[in-house]
């Protein structure tokens, strides 16, 4: 069994890998992307070039086999931080171009910028080997049990790459102008890799992943051939690369789309980097509250959608329409375009990853790491330089450069929808439809509540925990009840209360919840079971009747009489005779109003014999009493003026007698009936009572019912001498043919 982190190791080795990511990601901006694009294009390079400049970025994820045998020969973190620092020293000699191309030897100058990009990337993907194992370490922490923050701390590392990348680009614009020198390019790539070095240092302060690598000696090839047998992976791989040889053929060449269709500047083309970045933060920001809840799969699909999206303006539009004339309208539409692209695809990726990581066990993470880079290299390399390729081709047969850009995309974006069609064989892993994750990303309350989470996870103390749970339990959201339920654990009774507060704010349930809430009911006896239980009354399945009806039988009465309540809000009609016999047999005050309430609900005639002998009781409370008078008065259907006039009588009785009088003489009643309904009254609240009277009346209707028979005899039984009771039958009296038909 593995040993995972603690969590103080784990903080720290967070933080500082967040720190490497701040100076890499900074440093990555001015030394490779749209500046090394910029800086050809400055030099005079043509779209092959380019092509080629950007396909060598994915030369890093080839050198990865080169890097898993260094591994076997040394540590993890001492390959990924030698092989960083190896990186930029590869970048000096693209450092001398301005020279060369001042003495006119511009093929010099472009073939040293060729063999430092190509050096820079040939040590990255050494190094990289060494990536994955550390983010497996770092999102899980070690051990064998998973954390429920693992995709949302991979995707904080993106966000945490993007805000670097967003601050170098601002920087980067300011420093490049509108036509930038040669020399401002050499200076800012020195920047580049002066700050790259430096965060080194802190790359080099990370823990080894010692169980995120295999232990035995199989060769890459044989790696590959048993992933690849594996449909799942193999079906993911495969739909990864194809995404990856989209992308590079699409994003490489947007910022030579700027340039050549709309004459964009150099400054301009990093603002517009900045936007690209914008879109990869707003990407992370929403997929780090949602991607551990929706899952991976239906996020993989959506990003990707949007970088389809993204692509498809450039192929409708044309840039000499007039709708395009103006220079706003023209940055306003390139932003849209750079924004929506990086969201996108940025979004895919990292969906890409956390999916990776969900199907890829830990002991296989650095040798699959190999052939998932090798995919997304592939991808990315191919689309990248048969992209430079393609638009070349379209230059030589006379193509205008926006109808050939036009052309591009218009392909692109084709076969974008085909890859999208069918990633949804991918296998779902627990996740969400895309429908349900749609609806969720534009939902303001989801997100709310998915942010009230985050901050749960979060949480150092109980109190904290009470406050965010709080909150929750107002969010109205039907997607949190796998969170909540983890806090039925917690010891503290303040946490497990607020947290089945949350749940029961919650319409419907699943199984696993019920089945938690089940447990809570038998386990937490005399504490929360009752509130548990209470919930659980709103969840009508066979499961949860049959464990209510378990607990009439505790002796906890909190819970006796939740239960009760719950089987009558069921419906679950079967058990109104054991809670008949609960109301009858236990003598606690709150089981007996809770059990009347029960009968009340279920509305059953036969109950009101019950509830008679509990009123026969010998020493109980007032307000038992008044409860079973007004159970009754529900069952037979006239509670709602009755309950008004019974309060009026409670607190003064002589009052009440005077205002059911009035309101028997406002009645349409037979002058003959309402004088003997008066006498009747006056002999049974005489102060030597007669109730004779008034349960002969109850027998003289023409509607004759067995619930007047019920009432005509305990008004006649010595043992029941409640004057609440008595008030109830002379307002029967009056309403006999309103009482319900049974």
């Amino acid at each position: 069994m593995a040993v995972p982190l603690s969590a103080q190791k784990l903080g720290r080795a967070r933080r500082t890998f967040n720190i490497f990511n701040l100076f890499n990601s900074f440093s990555f901006v001015f030394v490779s992307g749209s500046i090394i694009t910029l800086f050809a294009l400055r030099m005079g390079a043509q779209n092959s070039i380019i092509g080629l400049l950007n396909a060598l970025v994915y030369i890093t994820f080839f050198m990865l086999p080169l890097g898993k045998r260094l591994v076997k020969r040394s540590s993890i973190i001492k390959v990924f931080g030698v092989g960083w620092v190896v990186r930029y020293i590869a970048l000096v000699p693209i450092l001398f171009a301005p020279i060369l191309t001042a003495k006119g030897n511009l093929g010099l100058a472009l073939l040293f910028l060729i063999l430092g990009t190509a050096g820079f990337h040939i040590a990255r993907g050494v190094a990289l080997i060494g990536n994955n194992p550390v983010l497996g370490l770092l999102s899980t922490g070690g051990g064998d049990k998973p954390r429920g923050d693992q995709g949302r701390y991979l995707i904080n590392v993106s966000v945490v790459n993007s805000v670097a990348a967003i601050l170098a680009n601002i920087v980067l614009a300011f420093l490049l102008g509108q036509q930038a020198s040669l020399w401002t390019y050499a200076i800012a790539i020195a920047v580049g890799i002066i700050t790259g070095l430096v965060g080194c240092v802190f790359l080099f302060k990370v823990p080894e992943p010692d169980a995120f690598s295999s232990k035995d000696e199989q060769s890459l090839w044989d790696v590959t051939k048993q992933a690849l047998q594996k449909p799942d992976f193999r079906a993911f791989i495969f739909t990864f690369m194809l995404l990856s040889f989209l992308s590079g053929m699409g994003r490489a060449f947007l910022p030579v789309y700027a340039k050549q269709v709309f004459a964009q500047g150099d400054d301009a083309i990093m603002v517009y980097s900045i936007v690209a970045g914008l879109g990869s933060i707003a990407m992370g920001l929403i997929t780090r509250l949602v991607v551990d809840r929706l899952g991976s799969k239906p996020l993989f699909i959506i990003y990707s959608a949007i970088g389809f999206i993204s692509f498809l303006p450039i192929a409708l539009i044309p840039s000499s329409s007039a709708f395009m004339g103006a220079p706003a309208v023209i940055g306003l539409f390139l932003s849209v375009v750079h924004f929506l692209s990086s969201f996108g695809f940025a979004g895919e990726e990292n969906a890409a990853q956390v999916y990776y990581f969900g199907i890829v066990p830990k002991e296989r993470m650095l040798d699959l790491a190999v052939i998932y880079n090798l995919a997304y290299g592939m991808g990315g390399f191919f689309g990248s330089f048969l992209g430079g390729g393609i638009l070349q081709i379209f230059a030589g047969l006379g193509v205008s450069t926006a109808g050939a850009f036009r052309l591009y995309y218009a392909a692109i974006s084709i076969v974008l929808v085909l890859a999208i069609y069918g990633m949804r064989n991918l296998p779902h892993m627990g996740a969400k439809s895309v429908g349900q994750s749609l609806s969720i990303l534009f939902s303001p309350r989801e997100l709310r509540a998915f942010d009230l989470l985050t901050r749960l996870d979060q949480s150092m103390s109980a109190n904290e925990e009470v406050r965010i749970l709080q909150e929750l339990s107002k969010s109205d959201s039907k997607l949190t009840q796998r969170e909540l339920v983890e806090y039925l654990h917690s010891p503290r009774f303040e946490v497990r209360s607020e947290a089945l507060r949350a749940l029961e704010s919650i319409p419907e349930l699943d199984a696993e919840t019920i089945g938690a809430l089940i447990h809570e009911m038998k386990t937490k006896v005399y504490s929360t079971a009752y509130v548990a239980a209470r919930i659980l009354g709103k969840q009508n399945t066979d499961v949860a009747i049959a464990a209510l009806a378990e607990a009439l039988d505790e002796h906890d009465y909190m819970l006796q009489s939740t239960a009760m309540v719950a089987l009558a809000r069921l419906g679950a009609r079967e058990y109104i005779h054991k809670i008949e016999e609960v109301v009858r047999s236990v003598e606690n005050p709150r089981v007996r109003i809770s059990g009347a309430y029960a009968l009340e609900l279920f509305g059953t005639i036969e109950s009101i014999p019950t509830l008679i002998s509990c009123l026969k009781a010998e020493d109980r409370p007032a307000s038992v009493s008044d409860e079973l008078v007004l159970t009754i008065s529900g069952i037979l259907g006239i509670d709602k003026e009755f309950y008004l006039l019974y309060t009026e009588f409670l607190d003064d009785r002589d009052s009440g007698v005077a205002q059911l009088t009035a309101h028997a003489q406002d009645l349409p009643l037979d002058a003959a009936r309402l004088e003997t309904w008066l006498a009747a009254v006056k002999a049974l609240f005489a102060p030597t009572q007669n109730a004779t009277p008034m349960a002969r009346l109850l027998l003289s209707s023409s509607k004759i019912t067995g619930s007047l028979l019920m009432l005509s005899d305990a008004l006649l039984d010595p043992k029941l001498d409640y004057a609440g009771f008595n008030f109830l039958c002379a307002y029967v009296a009056i309403h006999i043919e309103n009482l319900k038909d049974y």
